[in-house]
């Protein structure tokens, strides 16, 4: 090999050595690059889901509001019980039922200390009530369930059924519920004082 084909050699592994190590270490810095680009994108694609779903959960904002007015948890307990009664008396009649008995069955009670999580702002009190429907099995059976999604808010339990008369041979069953009629527990008398003077 000639003096100048040695020069040529050396010189075109110092350019293959020189762009190897160029490639190699630029190879590194762009994987890492791509990976921050694609973090990058998911980043955008989640802010631009959450604001898609803005709308959305702004209508069930409203919604959930506007069931909370229907609802009218803040409502007095003689009030509360007379919206019960009203409604119980009207779903049970749609559905050829009849309410023969509401009586008030045990004392009131704090949802808010009966149930032991994180203290509610706003603690609910349950107003119980037992009521007794009297009619089909299937027509008392649908009478259950509209009072369970009546506009009152309340949690209806079965606390029994059975024929009305067993030696009757209509098919008239008696049901007795247990029903809590939920609403927003009034604020002791020093908060309360505060909250009207703010």
């Amino acid at each position: 090999m000639t003096d100048a084909k040695v020069v040529r050699f050396a010189a075109v592994l110092v350019v293959l050595a020189g762009y190897a190590f160029v490639f190699r270490s630029g190879e590194a810095r762009i994987g890492t690059q791509a990976a921050e680009n694609a973090r990058a994108a998911e980043r955008l694609a989640a802010g631009e889901r959450a604001l898609a779903a803005r709308d959305a959960l702004e209508r069930e904002r409203t919604r959930l509001r506007a069931q909370l007015r229907v609802a009218d948890l803040a409502s007095s307990r003689g009030e509360l019980v007379a919206r019960y009664v009203r409604d119980a008396a009207a779903l049970a009649g749609a559905r050829r039922c009849a309410i023969v008995a509401i009586a008030a069955s045990g004392p009131q009670i704090s949802v808010a200390t009966a149930i032991p999580v994180q203290p509610a702002d706003e603690p609910f009190e349950a107003i119980a009530l037992e009521t007794t429907v009297e009619g089909r099995y299937a027509d008392v059976l649908s009478t259950i369930r509209a009072l369970s999604a009546s506009r009152v808010l309340a949690a209806v339990d079965i606390a029994s059924i059975a024929r009305k008369n067993a030696n009757a041979p209509d098919a008239t069953v008696s049901a007795v519920l247990h029903v809590a009629l939920e609403r927003l527990a009034p604020l002791p008398a020093a908060e309360a004082a505060g909250a009207r003077a703010r």
